[in-house]
């Protein structure tokens, strides 16, 4: 928020340099910030001349008990969602005067989203001037307010309506509807805001913060939700969605006699369940690496290559539930060359952080996501420089940064590398020419021995969503980066031509059954299913995973009293009659 007396007052213009500033970086000299904050050399030099009038004032004056901010605020906003998922936000927004002297002249306001349409802003006596400027995710509307309110405890009430379509993501038959936090709404000394949602039948499968009220109000439910002023809010509707993959792998052996490759197909996660529905041609085998991926091994001949194609049916939940196969003892501190948990940037900001929140809240507040390059073959930076140069970064480096933070605390971490089903490209951006992956990190809570997914990218173009508690129903996993940082490769990366799309992710219509069989080859218990499946002595097994039996046949009860009967026989009788 501006509130602003003069545009020739010292206020103003001090206002206007620190409004300017970017982001604190402690490889950027003070009097460089202070130049880029001052729009000429004149108003620099006046700025460091008001600056040390003010030091001085401060420094020879006797100290004064600190008047009441200048402003006190109240806010109250409405979310009208209908069933088109088209949402209207008004904010109402009073700034009552605590100084005799000083009164807003103009109001900017800071949200989320690019394409705001119908936006109307008035106060008590009638319609505002606005304008609007958008750059990288969030649109500031700045309001002059020509009527000021003058005068100690006087209140001026605008209110600002506009719609938005950023706000609900439908999925199949769930609901997502996202509230990132307004920029100075934490300031307000009393903060609502109502969410009225239209044809919704069912309570939420799961609501951050709580709300503070849920009544029914005709076609509309109605949740209330009075302070947070420092929190987004999440409605999550449905319990799942589920996606129908089609995948393509190229495989190539470059070597002069016959070998093997393999690839990795999407695996069953806490947070999904995979149905593999074909896979062409059919691997030798299914194997399990200790991060829970499966590597599907094909034998290729000398300087041959394969196409595979793999249909699977992906369902994908927003919280963990569901078995995780992977190992969680994997080395806390694994070093690599994109988590240096051996750097001291890396050792001394963990420190400083302690848990994953603190972690996943800094790279939210201080990284800047780089628009400017989406691609898929943008080059991964690795969390030190990623560190070191925080306005540049993609979802790799918000990943990285958390792995080797989290490591540095010997708290298990690794990287999730798979795709964000979302149609804002704002937070994933997509492309109709080339497969597009999307980053995110997990790590292991011991508390509650589950690894847990948190994605620090869209929380930060977002605008403040929480993505550290939840999920959502969107990410879908292909591979996880726990013992290695690069391997095995996710879909969408084995092919000659990065160009070519070979990543088809649709919402499934329908769904095949899951089939749980199994058969016994050379001694080996073979998983013939499309789901894996946990066999009590052999455990996990995905599709075409194989597990050789133990040796040792165990006796039932029945073969125990017949080898009993059979000793006792051959003791009385020497030998069995001979059966005529």
């Amino acid at each position: 928020d501006r509130h602003i007396i003069s545009s020739t007052s010292p206020k103003y213009l001090l206002w206007r340099v620190f409004s300017n500033l970017p982001k604190y970086s402690p490889h950027v000299k003070p009097t460089s910030l202070l130049r880029q904050g001052c729009d000429n050399l004149h108003d620099m030099k006046k700025c460091m001349f008001l600056l040390s009038s003010l030091f001085c004032l401060l420094s020879t004056s006797p100290r004064r008990v600190e008047a009441a901010a200048e402003f006190s605020t109240t806010w109250t906003s409405q979310y009208v969602i209908e069933e088109s998922g088209h949402t209207r936000l008004t904010h109402q927004i009073a700034l009552k005067n605590n100084l005799a002297h000083i009164y807003a002249t103009e109001y900017s306001l800071a949200t989320s989203g690019v394409d705001l349409q119908n936006l109307q802003a008035s106060d008590e006596s009638g319609p505002l001037t606005t304008t609007t400027a958008s750059q990288n995710g969030v649109t500031t509307i700045h309001l002059t307010l020509e009527r000021p309110k003058i005068g100690k405890d006087q209140v001026k009430t605008i209110t600002l309506s506009y719609q938005a379509d950023d706000v609900v993501e439908k999925i199949g038959p769930t609901m997502t509807v996202n509230i990132p936090r307004l920029a100075k709404a934490n300031e307000a000394d009393s903060y609502t805001r109502v969410v009225k949602i239209a044809g919704v039948t069912d309570l939420p499968t799961l609501i951050s913060p709580p709300a503070s009220k849920v009544e029914p109000d005709g076609e509309y439910q109605i949740y209330t939700f009075s302070g947070h002023q420092a929190d987004s809010l999440s409605l999550l509707f449905g319990e799942s969605a589920t996606y129908h993959l089609n995948l393509k792998y190229e495989l190539k052996n470059k070597e002069l006699k016959d070998g093997f490759s393999e690839l990795a197909l999407p695996p069953d996660t806490a947070y999904q369940k995979v149905l593999l529905n074909s896979l062409t041609p059919e691997p030798s085998s299914i194997s399990l690496d200790n991060d829970g991926n499966w590597l599907a091994r094909y034998q290729i001949g000398s300087q041959d290559k394969l196409l595979v194609t793999a249909d699977l049916y992906v369902t994908v939940y927003p919280l963990p539930k569901l078995s995780d196969p992977s190992d969680k003892t994997f080395q806390k501190t694994l070093h690599s060359k994109y988590w240096p948990t051996n750097s001291a940037v890396v050792n001394d900001l963990g420190a400083q952080l302690k848990t994953p929140a603190n972690i996943y809240r800094y790279l939210v507040d201080n990284f800047t996501y780089n628009y400017g390059h989406q691609s898929s073959s943008a080059t991964r930076q690795g969390a030190v420089q990623a560190l070191s140069a925080p306005r540049n970064v993609l979802c790799t480096e918000f990943t990285d940064s958390f792995v080797a933070l989290a490591r540095s605390l010997q708290i298990p971490s690794r990287e999730i590398n798979g795709f964000g089903y979302t149609k804002n490209n704002l937070i994933q951006p997509s492309s109709d020419s080339t497969d597009i992956l999307h980053a995110w990190p997990e790590y292991y809570d011991a508390a509650s021995q589950t690894w847990v997914s948190v994605d620090p990218t869209w929380g930060n173009t977002t605008g403040g969503v929480d993505y550290f508690s939840k999920l959502d129903f969107s990410h879908i996993t292909f591979v996880r980066h726990g013992q290695e940082d690069s391997y095995p490769l996710p879909a969408g990366a084995y092919k000659s031509n990065q160009t070519e799309k070979y990543l088809s992710i649709e919402l499934a219509e329908t769904t095949p059954d899951p089939v749980s069989t199994h058969e016994i080859r050379d001694g080996y218990l073979v998983n013939t299913g499309n789901v894996s499946l946990i066999h009590p002595e052999l455990g996990y097994l995905p599709p075409y995973g194989q597990a050789k039996l133990s040796q040792s046949k165990s006796i039932s009860l029945y073969d125990k009293i017949k080898a009993l009967c059979a000793n006792l026989f051959s003791k009385f009788w020497g030998r069995p009659p001979v059966s005529m």
